[in-house]
């Protein structure tokens, strides 16, 4: 079964950053048209609009957007079978055990890999999983994956709310 990225063709980009609501509602229209019934040039449509619809409502709102990645994330972490990601280990730390780069703004933490900086985070991955206290993140020049656990106190979670209004 594809994932909502699949559905719209958009399966390379799925954790990109740079993917506006914009190119979304291109995926979702050229989905449509490639796979409605009527225009289907072979003998059946391998997504259905009903597949393409719920991809397109998932992916459009942002909150369900964030939710719909996050448990991608998960899937994949949990996934120890699949043939193209096999994720060989899944560590918990907290926030405070990584390393702070004044420069980038950005919490690093080296792999057992040998990859100095295998894990990175910034701000705004810590803010999409705000509400959730916790991140997961692959390590650039490996298979494994980090579980960052990390609490907001008050005074953030009012300069978090600010930010998006």
């Amino acid at each position: 079964m594809a994932n909502h990225y699949e559905a719209l063709g958009l399966g390379h980009r799925q954790f990109d950053g740079s993917l506006t609501a914009q190119d979304i509602k291109q995926a979702y229209r050229r989905a449509l048209l490639e796979h409605h019934p009527d225009k289907a040039q072979t003998g059946g449509a391998s997504q259905t609009v009903d597949s393409i619809t719920v991809a397109y409502k998932t992916l459009s709102d942002p909150d369900t957007k964030v939710d719909y990645d996050r448990e991608i994330r998960l899937q994949q972490a949990r996934n120890k079978g699949d043939d193209k990601i096999f994720h060989t280990g899944l560590d918990i730390v907290d926030l405070d055990d990584l390393d702070y780069d004044d420069e980038t703004g950005e919490w690093w933490r080296g792999c057992r890999c040998g990859q100095d900086r295998g894990f990175v985070i910034t701000e705004d991955e810590l803010e999409k999983e705000s509400r959730y206290g916790e991140l997961i993140t692959g390590c650039k020049g490996c298979s494994l994956w980090l579980k960052v656990l990390f609490g907001i106190e008050e005074d953030e979670e009012e300069d978090f709310k600010t930010a998006a209004e």
